[in-house]
C-alpha cells in the first residue's frame, strides 16, 4: 500500500481505493502495480508542474529548505497556502510589491484601461499613458532629469542606462561596486559585483571593472588611474542584494563630484530603493544627489505589472540612442496605468504613505535593535532605513563549535535556515539577500500597519531565542512539525566563554599542514557530529540528511595537532562534505567530483600539503585517481587501512588461539582496492581463499573481476615462494597448493582451475559464499548492511572495515557466537581529539591516520590512489606507523569495548613477506 501511494505521488496518478483493498501479498501487489498502467492520469497540481516544467533545480532547493510552499491566495500583506495556513509577507518580492498583494487602487486603474479601450500595444505611436507616466516621474525626480526610457524590468533599465552612457561619452568602460546587484542580463550581470553569478556564463564582458562600495578614495583612484576610460559609474544608494549596506554619509555626493571631474556619467540604480522604500520617493534625495541617469523598476508596477524606467539628463540622452533602442512591450498602456496609479498612491494626502514609512520604519528598526541587544553575538548589525532593513547574522561559529547551526553560520547560510523557521513556525515570510547571504532582509509593504510590524518583530524575537541555544535538533524539528519547541525543552543560551575545542597538544614551531575530507556515512553520522540532533526521530533525522545534502559548502569541522614519537609535528583540518554515502553515490559523477574539488580547494587555501579522502569521497573518485592534479597531493588512505585490518585479525586470532593456516578466509569486496590487496597478503597464509565480489555485477562480469584478483594473488605467492616455503614448510595452505602446482609445471590458468576444483579457491558473486569462511573481512563500498547475520559460519571472526558498515548491529543479539571487530581504528600518539565523528578521543580511522603519517614524514606525494594498491607501500605504511607511534586502538565491536586482544610481536613479521 505504501509503495502504491508513493507511485501515486511520484507519477501524479490517482490510485482507486478498491485497488488498494486487499493488497496483502506479493501477487496482489504485482497485480495492483500492473493495474496502475490502466488508471487514467489525473491533472497534476501546479507545484508538480512547476517542478517538472519550469525549474526543477530551484524546486529541489526550495524543498531542501522546507520553503516549497504553494500559495493559493493573497490579500494585502498576507499569503495563504494550499493547507489554509496564512503567513505575513514581509519580503514584498524584493520591493516589487509596494502595497502588498492585489492593491485595489492598482486593479482599478487597470480596469479603467479596459473600460476606455486605449491600445495596450501600439508601436510606433505616441502612447498617451506612457507620456503621462513619464511626465509625473520627471516632475518629482531629481532636478535635471528630462527623459524617460521605459522597459520591462530593472535589468533592462540598467541595460538602457549603460547603452546611453557609452554612446554619450564615446567610452567603453563601466565601473561598478563589489557586491552590487544590477540584474542578470549580460551587461547588467557584468556590472553586478559577484563572480559566482558571472563565471558560469563567461562574464564579465570586457571593460567592466568594480571597486569597493562606499570607499570614495577607491573611486577617485580608479578614475584617476584610467582617465578617459569609464563611460559610467553605476552604484546603489543602498546595496540591496549586497546585504542592505547603506552608503556612508557624503559618499554619493563625493562620487558625483568625482565623476564630473573625470567626464564619467553617474548612474544611480534605484530599482530596489526607489519609490518610497526608504521613506523618500527617491533615496538619492536624502543627500540631494542628482545623477546623470537613474533607473527604476519593481515598485513602479504597483505589484501587478512588470515595468522599468531609465531617467536621464540631456548629457546622457541622445538621438542615436533614442532611435536605435526600443522594446516591443516597453511603455505599454497596462504598465503605464499601473505606474501612474502607484505614483498617485505614494503622493496622495501630501505623501502620507512616505511619512508612514519613515515613522513606522524607525519604530521597526528600534525593535530590531532590541533583538540585537538581546543576542549581540547572533545578530551583529541592523542595517537600512525606512522599510528596507536587514539583520546581519553572525559568521562566528565559536558559540556552537560542533553544531550544524554553527556550520551554517560560518558558511554564511544561517539566514536561509532562519527564513525557513520563520515561514514554517512563525508564519512570517522573509528572505536572505543574494550577495550578502548572512543578511536577512526585512521589507514590509509600504502600507504595512503597526500591528503587522509588531507581529513580525515578535516572531523574529522568538525565533532568535531558539537559534541562540544552538540546538539544531529542536530547531529543525520545529520546521518539520511547523510548531515552536516547548520552552522547557530548550537549553539555555551558551555562555560567552564557549569556544572551539583546543587540541590536547599544540606543538610549538612549524607543523606540516594536512587535510582530510569526510562526510556522514549515513543520517546517524549527523547526530554523531551534532548531539542535539539525537532528539529527532529516525524519519526526522533522515529528513535532516536530505535537507543537508549539498546545501552547505565544505567547511572545516575540526582541527587537530599531531606530535609524533619522533617529535615531528603536523596540523590538520577535517573538512566536512554535507552528503551521506548514499547521496554521494546517487550524484552524477561530474557533480560528485565538483563537490570534492571544493573541499580540496578549501584544504589548499588553508595550506594543506596533502589531502586524505575518507569513506565515499575515495569511492566516487576512483580511489582519488580522478581528483589527482599537479597542485595538491592526495591519498585514499587505503594502504594503512590494509595494515590495520591485517594487524587486527592477527591480534584477534592470537587471542582466540586460532591459526591462519587452519582458516577459510573470505573477503567481501575482493575486487576493490583494499579487498584485492588483502587477497594478495592473505593468499600467503589462509587455508582457503573465498573472494566475494559485488552482487550488483552480472555473474560473468563479477567472476571476471575476481579472476583478475585471484591471478594477482597467485603471481604474488610465486614471487615470494622461497620466503613462504620457509615460513610454512608443511602446512596445507592456499599458498602451499600454489607452490606445489608450480613444481608440477602448471601455468597460472591451470593453477586457478586446480585451486577452484579442490576448493582452495572460491570465486563468488553472491554474498552467500561468506557462509564457508571462518574469518571474514568486509571491505565494501556498499552504502548499507550487505552481510546477513544468518549467513555467517558458527563462531566466525569478522573484521568490518567498511564505512558505512557492511554488518548490522543486530548481530550482537542474534549471533553471540560471532565476533565482529571494528577494523581500521587507530590509536594516535598523544591521544588528541580529532572531532565529533563517532570516535573515541585519541583515535582515528586508518585512512585518516595515513594522511597524518604522510604529513609527519614528508615530503608528501600522491599515495594509495586508484583501483590497485602497491604491497611495498603497504609495508612502508606499517613502518611509518611504528616509527611515529601509531598503533591499533583498543578492540571494539560496533563502538563497544572488547577484552584486550593479544598484541602482535614485532620480532615476528606480520606476514612472511609483505609486512
Amino acid at each position: 500500500v505504501e509503495l502504491l501511494c508513493a507511485l501515486d505521488r511520484w507519477l501524479g496518478v490517482a490510485v482507486p481505493a478498491d485497488l488498494l483493498a486487499g493488497v496483502a501479498h506479493t501477487d496482489a501487489l504485482i497485480d495492483a502495480i500492473d493495474a496502475l498502467q490502466h488508471v487514467p492520469v489525473q491533472p497534476t497540481d501546479q507545484m508538480s508542474d512547476y517542478a517538472r516544467c519550469v525549474n526543477p533545480y530551484l524546486a529541489a532547493k526550495l524543498a531542501q529548505l522546507k520553503i516549497d510552499r504553494r500559495f493559493t491566495r493573497a490579500d494585502g500583506a498576507w499569503l495563504f497556502d494550499s493547507d489554509g495556513h496564512r503567513c505575513l509577507d514581509f519580503m514584498s518580492q524584493y520591493g516589487a510589491l509596494p502595497f502588498g498583494h492585489h492593491p485595489v487602487q492598482i486593479w482599478q486603474a487597470l480596469q479603467g484601461l479596459r473600460e476606455d479601450a486605449e491600445p495596450v500595444f501600439c508601436q510606433p505611436s505616441l502612447a498617451p499613458s506612457a507620456g503621462a507616466l513619464a511626465r509625473v516621474l520627471l516632475q518629482h525626480a531629481p532636478a535635471g532629469l528630462r527623459h524617460v526610457t521605459f522597459s520591462n524590468s530593472g535589468a533592462e533599465a540598467v541595460e538602457a542606462a549603460l547603452k546611453m552612457a557609452r554612446h554619450a561619452t564615446g567610452r567603453a568602460g563601466i565601473l561598478s561596486t563589489r557586491r552590487g546587484f544590477h540584474g542578470k542580463t549580460f551587461a547588467a550581470l557584468s556590472a553586478t559585483g559577484n563572480p559566482g553569478y558571472q563565471q558560469p556564463f563567461g562574464l564579465p564582458l570586457a571593460d567592466f571593472d568594480n571597486i569597493e562600495y562606499g570607499d570614495i578614495n577607491a573611486l577617485q583612484a580608479q578614475l584617476a588611474q584610467r582617465p578617459g576610460q569609464y563611460a559610467a559609474f553605476i552604484v546603489e544608494v543602498i546595496q540591496g542584494e549586497g546585504g542592505v549596506r547603506v552608503a556612508p554619509p557624503g559618499y554619493l555626493r563625493a562620487a558625483q563630484q568625482a565623476c564630473q571631474r573625470h567626464g564619467t556619467l553617474l548612474v544611480i540604480d534605484e530599482v530596489q530603493t526607489g519609490l518610497g522604500r526608504t521613506g523618500r520617493l527617491f533615496a538619492c534625495d536624502d543627500e540631494g544627489v542628482v545623477p546623470d541617469i537613474l533607473t527604476l523598476a519593481k515598485a513602479l508596477g504597483g505589484g501587478l505589472v512588470p515595468v522599468g524606467a531609465t531617467l536621464a539628463n540631456d548629457a546622457a540622452y541622445s538621438e542615436a540612442f533614442a532611435l536605435k533602442h526600443s522594446s516591443t512591450f516597453a511603455g505599454n498602456a497596462l504598465a503605464a496605468r499601473a505606474g501612474l496609479a502607484t505614483l498617485a498612491l505614494l503622493l496622495q494626502d501630501d505623501s502620507a504613505m512616505l511619512r508612514h514609512v519613515v515613522a513606522e520604519g524607525a519604530w521597526l528598526r528600534q525593535r530590531l535593535a532590541q533583538i540585537q541587544a538581546r543576542h549581540p553575538w547572533l545578530v551583529t548589525e541592523v542595517r537600512g532605513r525606512g522599510f528596507m532593513l536587514g539583520l546581519c547574522l553572525t559568521r562566528d561559529r565559536s558559540r556552537w563549535p560542533e553544531s550544524f547551526l554553527g556550520i551554517a553560520a560560518e558558511s554564511g547560510d544561517l539566514a536561509q535556515f532562519v527564513a525557513s523557521y520563520l515561514l514554517n513556525v512563525e508564519g512570517l515570510r522573509l528572505a536572505p539577500t543574494l550577495n550578502g547571504s548572512n543578511v536577512l532582509r526585512v521589507q514590509p509593504p509600504l502600507n504595512a500597519t503597526h500591528a503587522q510590524c509588531a507581529l513580525a518583530a515578535d516572531a523574529l524575537e522568538r525565533c532568535f531565542d531558539v537559534v541562540a541555544t544552538g540546538h539544531t535538533g529542536h530547531f529543525f524539528r520545529a520546521i518539520l512539525r511547523r510548531q515552536a519547541p516547548a520552552a522547557h525543552a530548550l537549553p539555555s543560551s551558551l555562555p560567552p566563554s564557549v569556544a572551539l575545542p583546543k587540541p590536547a597538544v599544540k606543538p610549538a614551531g612549524k607543523a606540516q599542514r594536512f587535510a582530510f575530507l569526510l562526510h556522514p556515512l549515513d543520517e546517524t553520522g549527523y547526530a554523531d557530529y551534532d548531539p542535539s540532533l539525537a532528539v529527532l526521530q529516525p524519519a526526522e533525522l533522515r529528513e535532516f540528511a536530505t535537507s543537508m545534502a549539498g546545501l552547505l559548502e565544505p567547511v572545516v569541522g575540526s582541527t587537530v595537532h599531531i606530535q609524533s614519537a619522533t617529535g615531528a609535528r603536523a596540523q590538520g583540518d577535517f573538512i566536512l562534505i554535507s552528503h551521506t554515502a548514499e547521496q554521494l553515490k546517487q550524484l552524477p559523477q561530474r557533480e560528485a567530483l565538483a563537490v570534492l574539488n571544493k573541499g580540496i580547494a578549501l584544504a589548499q587555501q588553508r595550506g594543506a600539503a596533502i589531502v586524505g579522502l575518507g569513506a565515499y569521497t575515495s569511492v566516487v573518485s576512483g580511489g582519488g585517481a580522478q581528483l589527482a592534479n599537479s597542485h595538491t597531493r592526495l591519498t585514499s588512505g587505503n594502504s594503512y587501512t590494509v595494515v590495520s585490518a591485517m594487524e587486527a585479525l592477527d591480534a584477534a586470532l592470537a587471542q582466540r588461539g586460532q591459526h591462519w593456516q587452519h582458516c577459510s578466509v573470505g573477503i567481501v569486496g575482493a575486487a576493490g582496492a583494499i579487498g584485492s590487496c588483502l587477497a594478495l597478503l592473505l593468499a600467503e597464509r589462509a587455508q582457503r581463499l573465498v573472494l566475494i565480489g559485488n552482487p550488483a555485477h552480472t555473474p560473468a562480469a563479477g567472476r571476471a573481476r575476481l579472476r583478475v584478483v585471484a591471478r594477482a594473488a597467485v603471481v604474488h605467492v610465486l614471487a615470494h615462494a622461497a620466503a613462504i616455503a620457509q615460513a610454512q614448510p608443511d602446512t596445507p595452505s592456499f599458498a602451499r597448493h600454489i607452490l606445489q602446482a608450480s613444481t608440477a609445471g602448471l601455468d597460472i590458468d591451470s593453477m586457478l582451475a586446480s585451486l577452484e576444483q579442490d576448493g582452495s579457491l572460491i570465486l563468488a558473486g553472491s554474498i552467500h559464499a561468506a557462509a564457508v569462511a571462518q574469518v571474514l573481512v568486509t571491505a565494501t563500498s556498499f552504502p548499507g548492511n550487505l552481510v546477513d547475520d544468518d549467513l555467517l559460519a558458527h563462531g566466525a571472526l569478522v573484521c568490518d572495515i567498511s564505512r558505512p558498515r557492511s554488518i548490522g548491529r543486530s548481530i550482537l543479539q542474534r549471533r553471540p557466537d560471532v565476533l565482529v571487530i571494528d577494523g581500521g581504528v587507530i590509536a594516535l600518539p598523544g591521544r588528541p581529539r580529532i572531532g565529533p565523528y563517532g570516535l573515541e578521543d585519541g583515535s582515528s580511522y586508518a585512512c585518516m591516520a595515513e594522511t597524518m603519517l604522510l604529513a609527519l614524514d614528508g615530503p608528501c606525494r600522491d599515495t594509495s590512489l586508484g583501483a590497485t594498491l602497491d604491497v611495498a607501500e603497504v609495508k612502508r605504511q606499517q613502518l611509518l606507523a611504528r616509527r611515529h607511534g601509531f598503533a591499533l586502538a583498543s578492540p571494539r565491536s560496533f563502538g563497544l569495548p572488547l577484552p584486550p586482544l593479544a598484541g602482535v610481536v614485532d620480532a615476528r613479521p606480520v606476514l612472511a613477506t609483505a609486512l
